[in-house]
């Protein structure tokens, strides 16, 4: 089954530079190393609650060729908060299920990343056949998740983000979105993926409105838990290469 929000996607142009600014927002970012395709490598922003922040870049932006995930048209399409993931602890089993609902399902695929320490690390992912990214694709460890999530100092951030608290989901119409089907806990729009709140979010709000005019349905905008004294506020856009990031205060 789906067991939890694994990680959101955030798609820049410069690596080195996205590093830099999310430091400058107060973020630990942990570098991650290149994918096994040779096409995209990233760095990582892990939380306590075992989310993360996926910054990744084409290492050749002129290369026609996409990776498995399908990134390379939002280069074109505005970059930024371009796609999640679910965390599965039998993704062959939840492929099966989703089937049987009546979903079209490609994997599950087998992917990994090499860390700057040489040390490889493998996982599988499947991705249900849809219209934009409104809902997750799936990924299941196959080697122990601490090598490719760091715990620990890594997930500890100046700004005092713990996790992952909300997700807004942009879709044209809440009521139809197959998001409801995929996720348990349904209570109006929201959803839930563990711990994370999956808010389905109509074209009357702005930022979603902006997400489906440039690249379809898919994850708008993000609230992290922070437990910082002074730490709720929005954080700056042109830092966060164009995602919409708020932190919220909790006990």
């Amino acid at each position: 089954m789906l067991t939890r929000l694994d990680h959101l996607v955030v798609l820049v142009g410069d690596l080195d530079l996205a590093v830099r600014e999310y430091e400058t927002l107060g973020f630990t970012v942990t570098p991650g190393g290149e994918h096994a395709d040779g096409l995209t490598h990233n760095a990582l922003i892990p939380f306590r609650d075992g989310s993360y922040l996926e910054l990744v870049a084409f290492l050749n932006p002129d290369d026609p060729r996409d990776n498995v995930w399908g990134w390379r048209p939002f280069l074109s399409s505005g970059r930024g908060l371009i796609d999640y993931c679910a965390a599965s602890d039998d993704l062959g089993a939840e492929v099966r299920r989703l089937e049987d609902l009546g979903f079209e399902v490609e994997g599950p695929t087998d992917g990994g990343r090499r860390l700057p320490d040489d040390t490889e690390i493998r996982w599988r992912t499947a991705r249900i056949r849809q219209d934009g990214r409104a809902m997750p694709f799936m990924i299941e460890d196959l080697t122990p998740r601490s090598l490719r999530v760091p715990d620990g100092p890594p997930a500890e951030h100046p700004n005092g983000a713990a996790g992952t608290s909300r997700l807004e989901v942009a879709v044209p119409d809440v009521s139809a979105s197959d998001l409801v089907t995929l996720t348990a806990g349904c209570a109006g729009t929201a959803l839930w993926l563990g711990d994370c709140e999956l808010s389905l979010v109509s074209p009357e709000d702005d930022e979603a409105r902006r997400r489906l005019d440039a690249a379809g349905p898919g994850p708008s905008a993000v609230k992290l838990a922070t437990d910082a004294p002074d730490g709720a506020k929005e954080l700056d856009r042109r830092r966060s290469h164009g995602v919409s990031i708020s932190l919220l205060r909790h006990d």
